[in-house]
């Protein structure tokens, strides 16, 4: 719970900092106030776990309610790195998580009706014993959070395996660019928000896999996910959240070692504040539970609690860039420390 509290202060002071810098003390006396309460909708980040062997599998990531008009086509392109340390053994098996793994996504997504729209996601993956691991033991030491046994190892390592009763179950191959698996997913807003009342929407999605398994790029299987979203807006304040199912497929590897995995289950909570007619203050809370609990330790059977915490802003034309970083509050479950940066077009 002290991890938790510090960081929730981290952001609220960071808020309370870009309020008391941007917005005038008096509301009606704010120009720009009519501008924010009309500017579109910018968040929340459409981020999702970039575990080693969690981003394997099919999962609903956030969005909002808006989907993109018939003929036009959106471009959305998220890169994320993340600095990861779970690394525990128990008598079945042991996690061996220490490296960093950079995430780029392509999203593309047209619409189909006014109401519904599609889209493809292209990602791609690498791996690396990366740089940040002094930083990231400082940033815990200022703000009191655990390091999970990082001190025990020696700084820039790379391992990313798992294993089960005697055999390899999971392993990502470092130093080496490739495909993930695809997800197609179809939106449909079946409620207009008015007034008080939410809009809601839904979704359901496949996810081809066009990953390799044998290097830990993707599970070999197909996948679907369904998901059901809200979202609500009120003056230059909006608030969002979901829910999600995901059919997580067994990788062969798993079923060679005795591993079963469990269907996947996600939340999420967004806020957004456009505190200026061009720029808004994001920030969001994502759940995702465990691959797998036959291990009987938490790195690989422990749930994953992210808080998210962004800016988006407004460029030339249709464009948006986003810019934010995620910290997951469950020790030794998720990557300790994620950097997001998105760009966004409409054509």
């Amino acid at each position: 719970m002290a991890r938790i509290r510090s960081l929730l202060a981290c952001a609220l002071a960071a808020v309370s900092l870009a309020a008391c810098a941007g917005v005038p003390l008096d509301p009606a006396a704010d120009p720009s106030a009519d501008a924010r309460e009309t500017a579109p909708r910018r968040g929340p980040i459409r981020e999702r776990s970039n575990g080693p062997l969690s981003q394997t599998f099919a999962t609903i990531r956030p969005r909002g309610a808006a989907t993109t008009a018939p003929g036009s086509v959106d471009l959305t392109v998220l890169s994320t790195y993340s600095s990861i340390f779970e690394v525990g053994a128990g008598q079945a098996g042991s996690v061996n998580f220490d490296g960093e793994i950079w995430r780029t996504s392509a999203m593309v997504r047209t619409g189909v009706t006014e109401r519904t729209d599609v889209e493809v996601e292209i990602p791609l993956v690498y791996a690396t014993s990366g740089f940040l691991d002094v930083f990231i033991e400082s940033w815990h030491d200022v703000f009191g959070l655990p390091d999970s046994g990082r001190e025990t190892r020696p700084h820039f390592d790379y391992d990313m395996h798992v294993s089960a009763n005697g055999q390899e179950a999971y392993h990502l191959e470092g130093n080496e660019l490739g495909f993930g698996d695809v997800p197609i997913t179809i939106t449909q807003r079946i409620v207009d928000a008015r007034g008080s009342a939410p809009a809601v929407f839904v979704q359901g999605a496949v996810e081809i896999p066009t990953g390799s398994e044998s290097r830990g790029f993707g599970n070999g299987a197909f996948e679907w996910a369904l998901g059901v979203g809200l979202e609500s807006t009120l003056g230059d304040w909006s608030v969002g959240g979901g829910v999600g199912w995901s059919d997580r497929e067994r990788p062969s590897s798993f079923a060679a070692t005795g591993l079963e995995v469990q269907d996947g289950i996600h939340a999420q909570g967004d806020v957004e504040w456009r505190w200026l007619p061009t720029s808004s203050l994001l920030l969001g809370l994502r759940f995702e539970n465990a691959v797998s609990a036959d291990l009987g330790i938490e790195e690989l059977g422990g749930h994953v609690l992210d808080l998210d915490f962004g800016v988006a802003v407004d460029g030339a034309g249709r464009s948006r860039w986003t810019a934010g970083f995620v910290e997951d509050l469950i020790s030794a479950s998720g990557p300790d420390f994620t950097v997001v940066l998105g760009f966004q077009t409409t054509f």
